[in-house]
């Protein structure tokens, strides 16, 4: 019987090459875990609209504890020009559907919707927690004017 043919330089390229995609594995699921982090510690994140209103002097952005409402347009996908204000200042624009915006007690909330010729709605979707008025649910119609959605009343929690 003969001895077969051994080539001992395939079966160390052969060993090479495996550890090589082992090594490979190896560094992109530890690239991955370093690039995404720890997202056990970090809290929850409310998802705003392009624009937000801020009140002067305190940095609101990002902490979900602070009251928010969000804002719908009803039958329509985007209305740019058509402004929320907050006491008289835009607070943000329906450039898509929503519009969330941070609010304290005694706002004032408006629509203004006199770029447009024809009535559109806004529904208000959600108000966060401690918000009393207005309430979800609530539409304002608009006609070519500046429209009351209400006065921000929050509760003494």
């Amino acid at each position: 019987m003969m001895k077969p043919v051994s080539w001992p330089w395939i079966e160390k390229m052969d060993s090479c090459l495996i550890m090589m995609v082992l090594g490979v594995a190896v560094l992109a699921l530890a690239a991955q875990v370093w690039l995404a982090g720890s997202h056990l510690k970090e809290a929850a994140w409310p998802a705003f609209s392009r624009e937000l209103a801020r009140p002067e002097g305190i940095n609101l952005a990002g902490d979900p504890r602070n009251p928010i409402i969000t804002l719908r347009l009803n039958k329509y996908s985007a209305l740019p020009l058509a402004r929320l204000l907050v006491n008289g200042e835009a607070g943000g624009q329906f450039r898509d559907r929503y519009v969330t915006v941070f609010v304290r007690d005694g706002d004032l909330l408006e629509i203004d919707g006199t770029r447009y010729d024809r009535p559109f709605e806004v529904e208000v979707l959600n108000v966060s927690r401690g918000v009393v008025s207005p309430v979800p649910g609530a539409t304002v119609k608009v006609q070519g004017t500046v429209s009351a959605v209400g006065k921000v009343s929050l509760s003494e929690i």
